[in-house]
């Protein structure tokens, strides 16, 4: 017997051998595996939902946020000075962004394409985070 013929056989040996737990493996890995696809399938039925709810918290904490830490009278158009171009009220600063990020999402809703619209959405959480940085060091 030559070196590939009696490694054929102690080949088919351990084969022979490990057969019941391999079984036992393969039958896990495919229960492990259906549960994932099926999970899966849940996740792709409700990715609207899944990417928009994040992005509705953090907008609705940024604007509970901006409520509590802006000033009553928020400047924009910073002037070369250091003095706003214009002033607005604290409240219409707080839900203009918040209103950008509904429309957003609403558009993440209506359109076939999610990811869009969810991109936008996710670009607009950076609105209140602007504005509190702009009117921080205003008096």
């Amino acid at each position: 017997m030559n070196f590939v013929d009696s490694f054929m056989v102690k080949w088919d040996r351990l084969c022979k051998k490990t057969e019941p737990a391999r079984s036992r493996i393969r039958v896990w890995f495919q229960r492990v595996t259906g549960k994932i696809s099926y999970a899966w399938n849940y996740v792709s039925r409700f990715r609207k939902l899944f990417l928009a709810a994040p992005v509705a918290t953090i907008a609705v904490v940024l604007a509970i946020q901006n409520m509590i830490k802006l000033p009553v009278l928020v400047g924009f158009d910073l002037q070369p000075n250091g003095e706003f171009g214009f002033e607005i009220l604290r409240i219409i600063a707080v839900l203009i962004p918040l209103l950008i990020t509904a429309i957003c999402l609403l558009l993440v809703f209506i359109s076939k394409r999610t990811l869009t619209p969810w991109l936008v959405s996710v670009f607009s959480l950076a609105l209140p985070l602007l504005i509190l940085v702009t009117n921080t060091f205003y008096q």
